[in-house]
């Protein structure tokens, strides 16, 4: 038996603490920087965010801090590193899950729809047309005081950029500029995992990226094929578990690629491909529904 996780999982705690470090010198620095200095900020931002995503991703599935009460504050402050509500963010994610980019997946992409499309419409619905995504979420937060969470975390975010808006007009709208580049990035991660995948076939749910340097910093998220087959699995147990399954021939080799999501060449390949041909619908999957995915 494999031993249970650490009650905090200090790697990716430490990426969080980047979050933490970042934001409050963005905000108690804008006054005295010039503009190299903010688009050199904003960019730093972006780059902790998008790293901070990884943490986010695992800590829905695996937390990295397992105290109760350091569980509920870590998943509220990780959303806003995101400018995602945590528990909406949690629910439309496990969605995804059950569904493995099939229909009923919230977030499939639609037919005859590009790759940048895609991540464009998808990271701007929720913030300037948020009727569809709010309802679905709302319908499905049913335990728990999940309702409550939900309310709280919009709250949280929304409230937090609203008022760095109102307070320095130029700082909120480039923190929330921040969120929007980095969540495109987030929503073009779910693009690639699920690149020519089938969600009717268990050995052929998601991509695996053997990158070394991508799986290093990230977490091992490259071995996404085991995450959505094992998703309570701790992140730095997926490579072996990736090996058993390849040998149970549970990981389609065609599926799998030394290039990471980000790496130049994979992100052309998969535009063009998006670009250039229909996007068809995928077959529903019902092949991890029952699988439990996530702490609550």
């Amino acid at each position: 038996a494999r031993p249970p996780p650490p009650s905090f999982d200090l790697p990716q705690l430490a990426v969080h603490a980047l979050w933490w470090v970042w934001f409050p010198t963005f905000i108690l620095s804008w006054d005295t920087l010039g503009l190299a200095g903010r688009v050199g900020m904003a960019v730093l931002g972006w780059a902790v965010l998008f790293w901070n995503y990884a943490v986010l991703h695992n800590h829905m599935h695996v937390s990295i801090a397992r105290p109760r009460v350091a569980h509920w504050v870590v998943s509220r402050t990780l959303g806003m590193a995101c400018g995602f509500p945590y528990r909406g963010y949690y629910i439309h994610h496990f969605n995804h899950h059950r569904y493995n980019d099939g229909p009923g997946d919230w977030g499939q992409r639609r037919p005859r729809e590009g790759a940048i499309r895609y991540c464009l419409r998808s990271a701007l619905s929720p913030w300037f047309w948020p009727f569809e995504a709010v309802p679905q979420v709302w319908r499905q937060a049913s335990k728990r005081n999940q309702r409550r969470e939900l309310v709280l975390d919009f709250l949280f975010v929304d409230g937090t950029l609203l008022a760095l808006v109102l307070w320095r007009p130029a700082l909120g709208l480039t923190w929330w500029a921040v969120l929007l580049v980095g969540q495109v990035c987030i929503l073009w991660l779910n693009v690639a995992a699920h690149f020519e995948t089938d969600s009717t076939q268990r050995d052929a749910l998601g991509n695996t990226s053997t990158s070394r340097l991508y799986n290093l910093f990230f977490f091992n998220a490259g071995y996404h094929q085991a995450h959505h087959l094992k998703p309570q699995l701790p992140w730095y147990e997926l490579p072996e578990v990736t090996r058993e399954l390849a040998a149970s021939s549970l990981v389609r080799p065609a599926l799998i690629t030394p290039l990471a999501p980000i790496n130049p060449y994979w992100v052309a390949r998969v535009v063009k491909r998006y670009s250039a041909e229909p996007c068809d619908r995928q077959p529903e999957s019902t092949i991890t529904s029952g699988t439990p995915s996530a702490v609550t």
